[in-house]
């Protein structure tokens, strides 16, 4: 079987330039769990190429650059394609000049071919329906990580965003209707989606089996004080995310050995530099790399993932943060999502309930108990990168 993989990956040789041009978060999470998936087709499809039109931010207010035409370092990772990168314009040409691209795919003469949609992002939809619609030998099958009404989750947005939202998902629906399969980050995502009878799998996270070893390694060679105990949040720095809930709770503890290491941007930025200020065990670093995330995170005493289990959207949501948490084997303090599995009971620690106060006692009790839970890496085996990808070859329309 032909397969493609549509998506918004880019290359670690052009990691540095896209952060030269931000002006905004950079999706590290997204492009972590598209190149697991890459690694996992690598193992199991036969004939496999990727098409990227990759996810930067739009301009004027994420991006620097007007028009997307590659990048300077060269790299043989994945093709991408040129588009226009001002916002209200660049859905359109991100979705025509992909449709361009796949005129190759849509000519071959293999009698089963395979799109891999990744993420309800429009123009990738778009131009995977278009292909189907010339050659019906085309099967679509559509990796949802967030629905679209949940793709963000800022506070504030404006008239002209949410007007242009309603149209994007009137638009995505309309392509959704020819998807022949989908791979669901949680089971209610069935219903929001209109799934009906088309087959469908649940995975809520992958894992690269053989990074359990890199990582064991990596801790062998930690030197630090052990006296000082690191507690490390890496991810959006949203109130909606319970940033804001996290660093009172840090405040209210009282040991000075304690640190609280911040990493990422987002509409909570201003407040955590503030209390950065005022308790200089709070140790901001802004948005960093996944790699330099990574390290934080093995050399980690504690994770917290503060998102709360208050809102619709948590039905619909497993932070892929979680699952790089526990690839480290240091202790989680986190909420149960509604989308979570039960099985993660067993490898996070919750707070008695949703207060700060209650929070900032779970924090401090794994972190004087020295608490840890195990179990992880042997469930991890049904979420490895090739048995994900070897499920979605094997689907049967």
């Amino acid at each position: 079987m032909k397969t493609l993989f549509l998506c918004g990956v880019f290359a670690d040789e052009n990691q540095e330039e896209i952060k030269l041009n931000a002006k905004a978060p950079i999706e590290y999470s997204a492009n972590v769990v598209q190149k697991k998936l890459i690694d996992g087709f690598h193992k199991t499809a036969d004939d496999f190429t990727i098409l990227s039109a990759p996810f930067i931010g739009s301009f004027p207010n994420a991006y620097k650059k007007t028009c997307f035409k590659g990048f300077k370092n060269k790299q043989d990772y994945c093709k991408y394609v040129n588009f226009c990168n001002v916002w209200g314009m660049r859905n359109f040409s991100r979705a025509k000049s992909l449709k361009k691209n796949l005129k190759d795919f849509i000519k071959a003469e293999n009698e089963e071919k395979l799109i891999v949609v990744y993420s309800v992002h429009t123009p990738f939809l778009e131009a995977a329906v278009y292909a189907k619609k010339k050659d019906r030998r085309i099967k679509i099958c559509l990796i949802v990580p967030d629905l679209p009404q949940y793709m963000n989750l800022n506070e504030k947005k404006s008239l002209l965003y949410r007007v242009g939202k309603k149209y994007d998902i009137k638009k995505f629906n309309k392509f959704n209707k020819f998807v022949d399969h989908y791979v669901l980050l949680t089971s209610q995502m069935k219903d929001v989606l209109n799934v009906g009878g088309r087959p469908y799998t649940v995975v809520e996270g992958i894992v690269d089996q053989n990074e359990f070893e890199v990582i064991k390694e990596k801790k062998l060679k930690i030197v630090k004080d052990k006296t000082i105990k690191e507690i490390v949040y890496a991810g959006k720095l949203n109130e909606k995310f319970g940033v804001k809930n996290l660093i009172n709770a840090f405040l209210m503890t009282e040991n000075e050995n304690y640190r609280l290491i911040l990493c990422g941007k987002g509409d909570l930025f201003p407040y955590a530099e503030e209390m950065a200020k005022k308790d200089s065990r709070i140790i901001l670093k802004g948005q960093v790399s996944s790699d330099e995330a990574k390290e934080l995170m093995i050399r980690s005493d504690l994770l917290v993932n503060p998102r709360l289990n208050n809102e619709e959207y948590t039905k619909y949501s497993f932070p892929s943060k979680t699952i790089e948490y526990l690839m480290t084997g240091n202790p989680i303090v986190a909420y149960k999502l509604d989308g979570m599995p039960d099985v993660y009971n067993d490898f996070i620690f919750t707070p008695n309930d949703d207060s700060e106060r209650a929070l900032k006692e779970k924090i401090v009790e794994v972190l004087e108990n020295n608490l840890n839970k195990e179990g992880f890496r042997e469930y991890s085996q049904n979420i490895s990168e090739e048995k994900i990808c070897k499920r979605i070859l094997d689907f049967k329309c």
